[in-house]
């Protein structure tokens, strides 16, 4: 009887996930859809970018945090009052104020350099854009203007 059901459930996991993949090739790209985990699919060389670049800067976040976390914990747990009844007076460790220095300098330079080359890619786009879009807001409310190009006299007739 349990051989049955199990493969009773294999099928029919089977026949939903043929569902999902009939229903996935519906998804508009770049929109979201359900259960999606992460950023939306980019659609442009730049949102590519700031997609690597998040992706990125959370293989610096992820380390640091735990490293952190446990350096905490560690603490917490060696200098207890209850283990340590007198404090120690050891300051100034040459070494260790050269690390903690220089290693966020050092993380900072490799986040910075790709985040600058990101914002040069953004203010300069590899062509004119074909609408620009003026967005104004106001206390209550957003105002647009949409502001055709100059390159062509059909970008101008055209209507948005």
């Amino acid at each position: 009887m349990r051989v049955k059901r199990s493969i009773f459930a294999a099928m029919a996991s089977m026949g939903t996930a043929g569902t999902a993949v009939a229903q996935e090739s519906d998804l508009i790209p770049g929109q979201p859809h359900p259960w999606q985990m992460g950023l939306q699919e980019a659609l442009s060389p730049i949102e590519a970018q700031i997609h690597w670049f998040s992706n990125y800067t959370l293989a610096f976040i992820i380390p640091i945090t735990i490293l952190v976390a446990a350096l905490l914990a560690w603490v917490v747990f060696r200098y207890r009052a209850s283990r340590n009844p007198v404090a120690s007076r050891t300051s100034h460790n040459t070494m260790i104020e050269v690390v903690w220095t220089l290693a966020p300098v050092i993380i900072l330079l490799f986040l910075a350099v790709p985040s600058f080359q990101l914002l040069t890619a953004q203010y300069n786009p590899p062509s004119e854009p074909e609408l620009t879009v003026k967005a104004t807001g106001y206390q209550w409310y957003w105002g647009y203007e949409y502001q055709p190009s100059e390159v062509s006299a059909e970008a101008e007739a055209e209507t948005v």
